[in-house]
This record gives structure tokens, C-alpha cells and sequence, in this order.
């Protein structure tokens, strides 16, 4: 479906320069180009506790693959226009239980200019897109987000202050991005439903446990003093819970919940240092009817000089459980890279994870894994 209408965009801007004359003659079709990554890990890993043993229960090492190819292109009008398109082919995220492959992932189009940037797609939001990644050494591994774990805490997942873990991250959305004013942008984002495209899967009445009207809105700041580069930003992102799974008379869920993340880094030369937060309520309330949150934090510290990169970080996630004890998971990671070439890079990593239910007697998890990777951009 997608292909069928960018073909037709091309085929229309094709028309309009044959027949538009000379003053469109500067004019050029979009044509696509192809970029991507491929990354490759192996952890070994030593856990503490069998009972506390959740992702990598058994295996005392691991192998990973993530691959992903961009299909971009984009041509500039002769009113200074610039519009494009980006769709994304992910694998080996597991979404497919046959092949490990989640096949198309996003994929938007674009038209920017003086006004800004506006975009309409299977995309992050606005807040995803504003978010500020502490500074690492490996871009494989890391505390925030990684693509490569090797070892984790159940429930609680990773720590992440980019995704809400809440609502689907590609859902089909208008996005706005203003221009930079002397460092400051701001950006916004709709989605109407959790679906990644509601047209042609139907007009669906309310779902239990499914999410509506998100929304998100941010800034960020961004400029250099003298050496240094300071980047902030903050955002906000909602959403109106649809229906909640249970009876008028048994309210447990939060019918509006919402997302808070703040962020900032400094940079200089060969260092970098970061810090992120991300507060995120949860649908589900405690058995007391109390609303449940789920708080993360990342801070920490990068080198890089010639070939070699080097990082240090801290991240550490609380989500509160139903029965109103908190959950905790924290890691602490010494990542390095080694750049063999252009996008071509070898990647190592230690990690220290530790993971405890706040329910009496429930599960816990030290674990030490050690992982290396590679790379490979193109």
C-alpha cells in the first residue's frame, strides 16, 4: 500500500514538471536511497538465583541480532519545500514468532521548510523524538534502551527513558516540529488510536484496555558556549484509556494517564557527560485503587578519542506493583567501542544488573554479564 502511493507522489511531481514548464525545470523527482545497521552480540552471563532467573533464565550465554534498512528519499521544490519519505525494515526484534522479524517498522512522510517540519506516519512521537540520551561507549549495549541486555527483571523490563512502555510506539500519527529559535524548538504529536494504520483495519468501537487520543508535546534547547555544547529538554505525552477491563461497579484502572521526562547533557571536547528521567503512570491501579507509577533514571559519562570510545553509566527503574510494594531493578555498565573503519565498529561491555520485587519473599536477581559485538553501518 505504502509503495503504490509513493510511486504515485513520484509520478505526480514527475507529471507536473513535464507539463509545468520552464519554471519548474529545476524541479526533481524523489529518489530513494538505502541505509541500515546490522549489530551482532554475544553475553555471557552469571546469575545468582535460580528463582529470580527471568529473561536469559537458563542460558549461561547468548546470542543477538538486530538488523535494520532505511528506505529514504527526498527532493527540495522550487519554493524551498523539502518533501520525503523514510520506511524502515526491522528484524530479529521477535515480533514475528516464526522468523524473529517485525518486517516494516516505520515509516512516514515529511514536507519541511521554514515552517518547520511536519510528519505523518507509523512513527515515534514527538516526545520519543525529543528525548536526551545519556552519553556511552557502545552503541549496541549501554543501560537505556540497549539492544543488547543479556539479563533482566522480568515485569519490569529495561530501564528506558525514551519508550513509555504504555502505548504503541509506531502508531500512525501527526507530528510538528517548529524551527530552531536561537537554540530553542518545540514539537507535538496526535495519534487518534493505538493502531498503526485505523483506516483500513475499520472503525472498531471502544476496546477494553485500549488506548485513544495520544498526545505529546516537548522542547528541547540546544547550543554551543565557547567549547561546550548544552543540550535540555522536557516533554510530555497522554493518553484516554478506552474502555477499562472491568465492571462499572470495580474501577481499576487509571482512565488518563500520562508521561513526564526530563533531560541534559553536556559535551567538550573529548567528553560528555548526561542525565534523563522519565516518570510514566500505569493503567492498572494497586489493590487499593491508588494510581501506580513507573519512574526511570540514567546518568552517565562518555570518552572519545581517534578510534576509541568509552562510557560509563548508571540506570535504575521503580515500578509499583499491584500490591503496593515497589519493584527495582538497577545496572551499572562499563561499555567501549573500537572503530575499525567508517561504520564498522567492534564493541565491548560489562554489566552489573540487580533486580528485586518489593513483595515479601517474591523474586530476586543479582547477575554480571559480560558482552561483546560489532557494528556494521552502511
Amino acid at each position: 500500500m505504502k509503495k503504490t502511493v509513493l510511486l504515485g507522489t513520484t509520478a505526480l511531481i514527475a507529471a507536473g514538471v513535464a507539463t509545468s514548464g520552464v519554471a519548474q525545470a529545476a524541479e526533481e523527482p524523489i529518489t530513494a536511497g538505502i541505509s541500515g545497521y546490522f549489530k551482532s552480540a554475544i553475553g555471557f552471563i552469571s546469575q545468582d538465583d535460580d528463582t529470580g532467573q527471568l529473561n536469559d533464565a537458563s542460558n549461561s550465554n547468548a546470542f543477538g541480532n538486530n538488523t535494520a534498512i532505511n528506505i529514504s528519499g527526498s527532493t527540495t521544490l522550487d519554493n524551498g519545500i523539502t518533501v520525503g519519505f523514510v520506511s524502515q525494515i526491522e528484524g530479529n526484534s521477535g515480533d514475528n514468532a516464526a522468523n524473529g522479524s517485525a518486517a516494516l517498522d516505520e515509516r512516514w512522510v515529511f514536507f519541511r521548510g521554514s515552517f518547520g517540519q511536519i510528519r505523518m506516519g507509523q512513527v515515534e512521537s514527538a516526545r520519543q523524538e525529543l528525548s536526551q540520551f545519556t552519553p556511552g561507549g557502545a552503541s549496541n549495549f549501554g543501560v537505556n534502551t540497549p539492544f543488547f541486555l543479556f539479563g533482566g527483571a522480568g515485569g519490569v523490563g529495561v530501564v528506558s527513558t525514551y519508550s513509555d512502555g504504555i502505548g504503541n510506539n509506531d502508531s500512525l500519527k501527526l507530528i510538528y516540529f517548529s524551527p530552531s529559535f536561537n537554540g530553542f524548538r518545540v514539537g507535538a504529536s496526535y495519534a487518534p488510536d493505538d493502531a498503526n494504520n485505523g483506516q483500513y483495519g475499520g472503525n472498531a468501537t471502544d476496546a477494553a484496555g485500549g488506548l485513544q487520543n495520544n498526545a505529546a508535546i516537548g522542547a528541547d534547547f540546544s547550543n554551543n558556549f565557547g567549547d561546550f555544547n548544552l543540550r535540555v529538554m522536557a516533554a510530555w505525552e497522554g493518553y484516554v484509556l478506552e474502555n477499562c477491563n472491568a465492571s462499572a461497579a470495580v474501577q481499576t484502572c487509571d482512565n488518563n494517564i500520562d508521561v513526564i521526562q526530563f533531560g541534559g547533557g553536556i559535551s567538550g571536547g573529548e567528553w560528555s557527560i548526561g542525565v534523563s528521567w522519565q516518570d510514566t503512570e500505569l493503567v492498572t491501579l494497586t489493590a487499593n485503587g491508588a494510581s501506580r507509577d513507573m519512574e526511570s533514571y540514567h546518568a552517565g559519562i562518555g570518552w572519545a578519542s581517534g578510534p576509541y570510545r568509552a562510557g560509563l553509566e548508571y540506570g535504575k527503574r521503580e515500578v509499583d506493583a499491584v500490591d503496593d510494594t515497589t519493584d527495582s531493578f538497577e545496572l551499572i555498565e562499563l561499555n567501549g567501542t573500537y572503530v575499525l573503519g567508517p561504520g564498522i565498529d567492534l564493541q565491548a561491555a560489562v554489566t552489573l544488573g540487580d533486580f528485586d520485587e518489593g513483595t515479601p519473599g517474591g523474586l530476586s536477581n543479582s547477575f554480571t554479564t559480560f558482552k561483546i559485538g560489532s557494528s556494521i553501518g552502511f
